[in-house]
């Protein structure tokens, strides 16, 4: 059967990754600062963060300057978390939280040319840090249609990655592998995402679930959005909305046995 999955209304998933900004919290100034940032009073938060820079050690600078920031996305005032990132990576370049935050803020202003250097930014003198960079990176030249590209910068990560950043990682390139019809590269990073994080790996299993449709398992297809659906509490995947398309499909094109 020739199985157009855009037609019917099925795609693959290009990862989306929830905006979690980057608290890099000083010891000394987690117990107040974090927990009503937290809490949800960014106001607070922003009001003990700027507190704790007025003597802070230099070390610790950049951390502080990047938290108040963050505590001010909370609160949607996007210029002025602009404004202490980027006093966060001046007051120290080698702050790699403090550069994919203000990647992820660039890009959410639409200026992703700056969204990307910012990403280049970021060394691998923090492994995870590195690989959580290469994941934004990469999703957003998936994004802009750079696939080659795209698929060069999640392999950088690769090594480096581990849990649900390693399962970003190959969903990122099985998502690339997929859009250029590369069902076996597809489905081998899905299952390697599903292996690294199993409960997380959300993109990974509706993705997964989209390949068996193309290829006809339709009884698997819908397991593999149950599965999704089961697991996407923050509703980051479209596995519901595909389910319920398969589910409304007509009975000889999918065989069901559910």
């Amino acid at each position: 059967m020739n199985f157009n999955v855009h037609e019917n209304g099925f795609y693959p998933c290009i990862f989306v990754f929830i905006v979690c900004m980057c608290l890099g919290i000083p010891a000394a100034q987690a117990a107040n600062g974090q927990e009503l940032y937290l809490a949800g009073d960014y106001s607070g938060a922003v009001e003990k963060f700027t507190s704790d820079l007025a003597g802070a050690k230099e070390a610790d600078r950049a951390s502080i300057l990047n938290n108040i920031g963050t505590s001010y996305m909370g609160l949607g005032d996007l210029n002025k978390a602009k404004e202490y990132y980027q006093n966060a990576v001046s007051a120290d370049p080698a702050y790699g939280k403090g550069w994919i935050n203000l990647g992820v803020l660039q890009e959410k202003l639409g200026d992703k040319d700056a969204a990307l250097d910012s990403f280049e930014k970021v060394t691998t003198a923090d492994p995870m840090v590195y690989a959580d960079a290469m994941v934004k990176k990469g999703t957003l030249l998936t994004e802009l249609g750079k696939l080659a590209e795209a698929e060069t910068t999640f392999m950088q990560g690769e090594q480096y990655a581990t849990g649900s950043t390693a399962a970003d990682i190959y969903t990122g390139i099985g998502a690339i592998a997929f859009m250029q019809k590369k069902s076996d590269v597809a489905e081998r990073n899905f299952l390697k995402a599903i292996d690294a994080d199993p409960s997380g790996a959300v993109l990974a299993y509706t993705n997964l679930g989209v390949l068996r449709v193309t290829q006809g398992d339709y009884d698997g297809a819908r397991k593999l959005f149950k599965t999704a659906i089961s697991n996407d509490h923050s509703a980051i995947s479209q596995a519901s909305e595909f389910l319920k398309k398969l589910d409304q499909m007509k009975p000889e094109h999918t065989n069901s046995t559910s």
